[in-house]
């Protein structure tokens, strides 16, 4: 297992961070918001990750992972974006959608690394193609689906 350098930790632990607040904002809340502390630290966290994982090259140039970062600090913005215009009519469906596609993006890689890192002497898996990061990959996609099914659920009955 290699060396993690400083912005690694910091990628790292924003990172698992922002996850575990996730899945308590989920599940208190039912979706993320910029309005309030926990969502705002969300947001801070996960942008902290998704940009600092553009600084790491472990596997050489831009791959995966970099594109996952990218395309989580677009829908941060969008989120960003549409939550200030509460007026259009599926502003807080596409707010959900955004920023519950940032865990699904932030988890994408965060399986990946631990899947081959882990256990050190003999990692689960050998590459991001591995069948088994596949069916994970499979997994958490459904379960973006089932999340933002139920979030949009759970808007269309709320009066906002």
């Amino acid at each position: 297992m290699s060396e993690i350098s400083p912005i690694g930790w910091l990628h790292t632990i924003s990172g698992t961070l922002a996850l575990v607040l996730a899945a308590r904002i989920i599940y208190k809340d039912k979706f993320i918001s910029a309005t309030n502390i926990l969502g705002q630290s969300y947001l801070f966290l996960t942008a902290i990750s998704a940009g600092t994982s553009l600084f790491i090259f472990n596997n050489g140039g831009f791959n995966l992972a970099h594109l996952l970062g990218v395309i989580t600090l677009l829908a941060i913005g969008g989120g960003v974006f549409v939550e200030a215009f509460k007026q259009f009519p599926f502003a807080k469906y596409l707010q959900a959608i955004s920023y519950s596609g940032t865990i699904l993006c932030s988890s994408i890689p965060a399986i990946s690394e631990v899947f081959t890192r882990l256990p050190a002497s003999n990692p689960l898996a050998t590459s991001i193609f591995d069948p088994i990061l596949i069916v994970s990959f499979v997994v958490l996609f459904i379960l973006y689906l089932v999340l933002v099914f139920n979030q949009i659920h759970w808007l269309k009955n709320q009066k906002f």
